[in-house]
């Protein structure tokens, strides 16, 4: 059996209670005090209106830009990937610090999230009420919820980004941010595209591929005819149905609890997209990061194991740093003043590409 498909089937049991499948009240763990008390108090800065860069399928791929009070073109430009499920919104507290400390920070919705997406093939007109668990048919159409055209499309669009704010501001240095599967999708870029060009890359508790072996143990699954973690669960039976050549079925579903799950959220992943947000080998594109690399782990993740994390900040090519947050949770990496204050500094000594 192929080991990617073996990740994705560990942990399934021959059978369970009914009143076992739901995946339970808190499928990320506990939040600590401190993100406790940023949601209790309105969480993430107000965000900077929507725009959109043209997809090379016509599809409208949105963003926000965090632009330094004395931005004037030459400083640093960092393009941040939130993690699976997600979009810009909830990263806005690393918008807001990191442009405060004077980098360009873009945050993009990946294509198929928040509002990079389309109700359906004949409907582009209002992502803000398209269904985020739409129905399994399989039919590929730009923008579908949680799917691509092929593996290689989220890393070509983010490309586009690059590229574009490198025609807008090319006296300005580019680095790039990922976060969870956003961190997979940063090395899936890197493992394409190499890492010229780029002044230095960031990875928060980046999920870079399934074999990884960096899941805690306590990932578990509840119920016969899926597999996976309480936040990820594969439906092995529309996964077989992918592999035999349907790869738009829907294979993955995101869980979040009531109390995380913004309206924008994606929560169902294709098959394709699943791919496409991780990189192609499980450790060789570590060989693809040459510029100077940081990675963040958090020593509250309830999904991955920080010593794991470190350990593979070690395998890259170029020069890496690790930094594991105390206090703080998977989620809360996304949150936190302080963590994009680490980053902010890990981009402002590296000013230039290598």
């Amino acid at each position: 059996m192929n080991t990617r498909i073996a990740w994705l089937l560990v942990g399934m049991t021959s059978g369970c209670a009914e009143d076992a499948c739901p995946y339970g009240n808190t499928p990320l763990g506990t939040l600590t005090q401190w993100e406790q008390t940023w949601l209790d108090a309105g969480g993430a800065p107000e965000s900077p209106e929507a725009e959109t860069l043209l997809g090379e399928d016509g599809l409208q791929l949105a963003y926000r830009d965090w632009v330094p009070a004395d931005w004037t073109g030459e400083g640093a430009v960092a393009v941040v990937v939130p993690g699976a499920g997600s979009h810009s919104e909830p990263y806005g507290q690393l918008g807001a610090t990191m442009s405060e400390l004077g980098v360009y920070t873009r945050i993009i919705d990946v294509r198929g999230h928040g509002r990079s997406v389309c109700e359906s093939v004949l409907s582009c007109v209002d992502p803000a009420h398209t269904p985020r668990q739409p129905d399994d048919n399989g039919q590929y159409y730009p923008g579908r919820v949680g799917d691509s055209a092929d593996p290689g499309q989220l890393a070509r669009d983010l490309g586009d980004h690059l590229s574009e704010l490198r025609d807008l501001w090319p006296a300005a240095s580019q680095h790039l941010v990922g976060h969870s599967s956003g961190g997979g999708l940063v090395s899936r870029y890197v493992e394409m595209a190499g890492a010229r060009g780029l002044a230095s890359v960031a990875l928060l508790a980046p999920y870079n591929h399934p074999d990884q072996p960096q899941v805690r143990p306590a990932a578990k699954v509840d119920c016969s005819d899926t597999s996976g973690t309480d936040f990820a669960r594969t439906d092995t039976g529309a996964l077989g149905d992918a592999l035999r050549g349907n790869p738009h079925r829907y294979v993955l579903t995101l869980h979040k609890g009531p109390a995380l799950t913004e309206p924008l959220d994606t929560l169902a992943y294709s098959w394709t997209a699943s791919q496409a947000m991780s990189t192609t080998d499980p450790e060789g594109f570590w060989r693809a990061h040459t510029a100077p690399l940081l990675v963040v782990a958090a020593q509250e993740d309830a999904l991955f194991d920080p010593m794991e994390t470190a350990r593979q900040a070690g395998l890259a090519a170029g020069p890496s740093e690790y930094v594991e947050v105390t206090d703080t949770s998977h989620m809360g990496l996304a949150w936190s003043a302080e963590v994009a204050t680490v980053v902010a500094s890990h981009i402002r000594i590296h000013p230039t590409a290598r």
